[in-house]
């Protein structure tokens, strides 16, 4: 009994030595003062010009890139075209695959009006063709068409051109499906 009566006493007094510790002073960054008060940061060192020209660099880098792009994305457009006239050449009739290449054109020139500045055309197409054989020609000649005035754009332009070309094949490819159906 006085062996239980000892192990109690000392297990109440590591009990109460355990609650009684002081907890550990929280850690601040270096860079946060400890005077000032919350929710205020200090300003930010100045940057020095190697930085800044390092953004600098990286943006440009960034629109040589997307203009590289929008590039590609011209000669797709134009390729697929030439490729869906092909087919439809050789088959006459569309498979799900030159549907599939259809609706890559239609994104492709709606990402080339909306890069090149433009929005969603809001007029019909006019004078659509009547014929599948004669809407695809006329898809060919606009993808060529847009190929080349993209290629002669600067990156930095907004084209008109460009823009209602894009709206055009957008229109036509629409056109188009709605005659195969």
């Amino acid at each position: 009994m006085l062996l239980r009566l000892l192990l109690s006493a000392l297990l109440l007094t590591s009990c109460g030595s355990v609650a009684a510790q002081p907890q550990p002073a929280q850690k601040y960054p270096d860079n946060v003062p400890r005077n000032k008060p919350a929710g205020k940061l200090p300003a930010e060192p100045e940057q020095d010009s190697s930085y800044k020209e390092m953004l600098k660099n990286m943006a440009l880098k960034r629109e040589e890139d997307d203009y590289k792009e929008h590039l590609s994305r011209a000669k797709e457009n134009a390729q697929l075209a030439v490729e869906v006239q092909d087919a439809f050449a050789r088959q006459k009739t569309l498979q799900s695959t030159d549907l599939k290449k259809l609706g890559r054109m239609e994104k492709l020139s709606r990402q080339i009006r909306n890069n090149a500045g433009g929005e969603e055309n809001k007029d019909e197409l006019k004078e659509p063709p009547p014929q599948v054989e004669q809407a695809l020609e006329r898809l060919v000649k606009l993808s060529a068409e847009l190929q080349k005035k993209v290629e002669g754009t600067p990156r930095q332009v907004v084209s008109a051109s460009i823009i209602k070309r894009a709206n055009e094949v957008v229109e036509l490819v629409r056109h188009i499906r709605t005659l195969y159906r």
